[in-house]
């Protein structure tokens, strides 16, 4: 009897030996299947690829203090354009006038000759002292003034002496000379201009100026 009980123990552990060596057997059978596809036992059967896609892990934001907002002052964005510095203005400089050329200056126009001939003079011891002239006029011989024959009262004349080319200028106050080959007769005042020397006659030309 127990030698009975002893083969059947003996037989029941072989059995369970075998199971256990049966399922390692399939379980490695099952991961090679599952590493090396149907091909088990070919020589690729342990190069195993793989075909994940590894993604680099964003970079972790920088703490407050760090180097990395140094440069928040300058920032861009939206912001940045609530804030602008006030342009500065120009000061246009000041254009330097061109210079102007300056004017010749116009010659004047000489009057035209209205007669050339004798002048005398008149006024000094004759008698003619303080009475009124042809034109209504109190004559004096020390103030400068002329008698003509034909040109208006009050008309301004400049007498030249032709020979020494002073000139004097008078107003016609009267009339005369009634000499033969006189032009004008000129008062005390206005002949010393001409000749100072003394009375006399002067070869003279006479200018309109009115």
């Amino acid at each position: 009897m127990p030698k009975f009980e002893n083969g059947r123990r003996a037989t029941a552990f072989a059995t369970l030996i075998a199971g256990a060596a049966t399922a390692l057997v399939g379980s490695q059978m099952v991961l090679s299947l599952a590493f090396s596809g149907p091909n088990v036992g070919s020589a690729d059967t342990f190069n195993v690829v793989d075909e994940h896609k590894f993604q680099a892990l964003p970079a972790p934001a920088l703490a407050v203090g760090s180097t990395g907002l140094m440069n928040a002052a300058t920032s861009t964005g939206q912001f940045e354009d609530l804030v602008k510095p006030s342009p500065v203005p120009t000061v246009a400089p000041t254009a330097i006038p061109a210079q102007q050329p300056t004017p010749a200056p116009t010659a004047t126009a000489q009057p035209n000759v209205f007669e050339a001939g004798i002048a005398s003079t008149y006024g000094e011891g004759d008698g003619f002292e303080g009475n009124l002239t042809a034109c209504g006029q109190v004559f004096h011989t020390k103030v400068v003034q002329l008698a003509h024959k034909s040109l208006p009262c009050g008309t301004t004349v400049r007498v030249e002496d032709t020979d020494t080319g002073r000139s004097v200028v008078a107003e016609v106050t009267d009339r005369g000379p009634y000499v033969a080959g006189r032009i004008v007769d000129l008062s005390w005042g206005a002949f010393q201009q001409l000749d100072p020397s003394g009375p006399g006659l002067l070869h003279v030309k006479v200018y309109v100026l009115d």
